[in-house]
């Protein structure tokens, strides 16, 4: 009796062991099939390399040339591919896009460069009164706020905005704005002032300036880029939703160390 008592305990233990062993070859499986990602782009000439698990294959599927446009280069032809893993052959357990991109060499820069950017309308940064009013009162009009239609007509820069106003003679003007990307319509009747100008009560900027670093050139078409990154407008402390932009040239004159929550401070 107690033999067979004991063969039934050790029977638990190797029935537990196996469970444990059967997990952790499944766990196994799957953290490696989850860390294959679901697209993968290649340079020209480069193998796809993935590090699999015993039994896990990779299958061609489909193939395909497609004529495309980058930064670089307007006529590459990227090559485009579909491989499946499949579980020994049997079962498929993931589709991989693989894109062949041409080896394009660049040159590292780092060079200091100036920017001046437009914005894409007229970009409300400020509000006072004229000849006592407040023609944007009630509108709904507010700091931030980026002007992009009078009267139906697109408006791309201040003077634009300007020559509309002034061309009122004082009849209201249907202005559309957007903020956080939702359009907004407000009709507003402009001022004339004491210089027979016609004013909104409105300070407003098409652009922006400031300095950056080119990151590479490319020689063979003779294009350049940089990282970007947002930019906060410095009196409304918002986004400045950019629409175009040039280079100009750019010389430092100091460098003032940051300082602690305080990155970049003017010490003048």
């Amino acid at each position: 009796m107690v033999m067979l008592n004991l063969g039934d305990y050790y029977m638990k233990i190797l029935k537990k062991i196996i469970l444990i062993i059967v997990l952790l070859i499944l766990l196994i499986y799957v953290t490696n099939i989850t860390s294959i990602p679901d697209s993968i782009i290649l340079f020209k000439g480069e193998n796809l390399n993935l590090n699999t698990v015993f039994g896990v294959n990779i299958v061609e599927k489909n193939y395909k040339a497609v004529q495309a446009s980058s930064n670089l280069n307007n006529n590459e032809v990227l090559e485009t591919k579909t491989v499946s893993l499949s579980l020994f052959n049997i079962i498929n357990i993931k589709e991989i896009e693989v894109n062949t991109i041409p080896n394009t060499k660049v040159i590292p820069l780092g060079n200091s460069i100036g920017l001046k950017l437009y914005t894409s309308g007229v970009l409300v940064v400020g509000m006072t009164e004229i000849e006592g009013k407040k023609p944007y009162e009630n509108t709904g009009i507010e700091e931030g706020d980026m002007i992009v239609e009078i009267n139906q007509k697109e408006v791309t820069c201040t003077a634009e905005l300007i020559d509309s106003v002034n061309n009122s003679n004082g009849e209201d003007l249907n202005i559309k704005y957007v903020r956080d990307g939702v359009e907004y319509m407000a009709n507003i009747e402009p001022i004339k002032t004491e210089d027979n100008e016609y004013k909104l009560g409105l300070w407003v900027r098409d652009g922006a300036a400031g300095i950056g670093t080119v990151s590479y050139y490319e020689p063979s078409t003779k294009q350049y880029a940089a990282l970007g990154h947002g930019i906060i407008d410095i009196d409304t402390q918002e986004l400045i939703n950019i629409s175009s932009g040039e280079l100009v040239t750019s010389k430092i004159a100091s460098i003032v160390k940051g300082e602690e929550g305080i990155p970049r401070r003017d010490k003048r």
